[in-house]
């Protein structure tokens, strides 16, 4: 299996010449190629992780691709499937686990959106805009996001603590300068290290086996 960081919290799992996408989206880097993109999982609606115009041409290269997305996000996308939390899905020899249910707050007083977690082939945790914990005992990747207006890097720390995972890949990381994803990355290897998991801060097109 490889798993190739797309930008921001976008990334692709390819297995046996066949691709999930996970939230891709295109702000200064373009898309790679992809071997026969099977599925494409959106996490939630928000334009930093669906890209309405990018989606349909996706679409059109690959158009027997499901796409998979909380209730909420389906009227965006056409045509869609709703998938929930505790809802497990095989796609083109790929186990799905779906989980969690919110987006994180950004505010105390309302819940931006749903939001919809993943696990592949009980492997690769991706938990979205959120730090649910995913339905499996230390993942062998766990995508955990390190910055937004809802998340602080202690909680990204306190979040790899819960989760124990093999190794944590960064993400949600657009919003940072190269400085500022820096200085986040320092603190959450250090969590890492002292935990025994590989720390793997991919650039976007970077890839890792597993």
């Amino acid at each position: 299996m490889i798993i190739t960081k797309l930008e921001h919290s976008g990334f692709a799992v390819e297995k046996d010449k066949q691709t999930i996408l996970c939230d891709p989206v295109e702000f200064t880097t373009k898309l790679p190629f992809f071997n026969n993109v099977v599925g494409i999982i959106i996490t939630h609606q928000h334009n930093d992780h669906l890209q309405p115009d990018l989606l349909s041409r996706l679409l059109a290269t690959y158009p027997t691709a499901q796409v998979l997305c909380p209730a909420d996000t389906t009227h965006l996308i056409t045509p869609s499937i709703t998938v929930r939390d505790g809802d497990e899905r095989e796609l083109a020899g790929f186990k799905l686990k779906f989980f969690g249910k919110d987006h994180a707050l950004i505010t105390p007083d309302q819940i931006p959106c749903q939001n919809i977690g993943v696990v592949i082939d009980d492997l690769v945790a991706n938990p979205g805009d959120s730090f649910t914990k995913p339905p499996i005992e230390q993942p062998a990747v766990l995508f955990v996001p390190i910055s937004a207006p809802w998340c602080k890097v202690s909680e990204s720390i306190d979040y790899v603590k819960a989760v124990r995972p093999g190794t944590v890949i960064p993400t949600h990381d657009a919003v940072l300068s190269n400085i500022g994803r820096a200085f986040n990355n320092n603190w959450l290897q250090t969590a890492c290290a002292s935990l025994g998991a590989k720390f793997a801060p991919l650039a976007p097109g970077a890839s890792i086996e597993i």
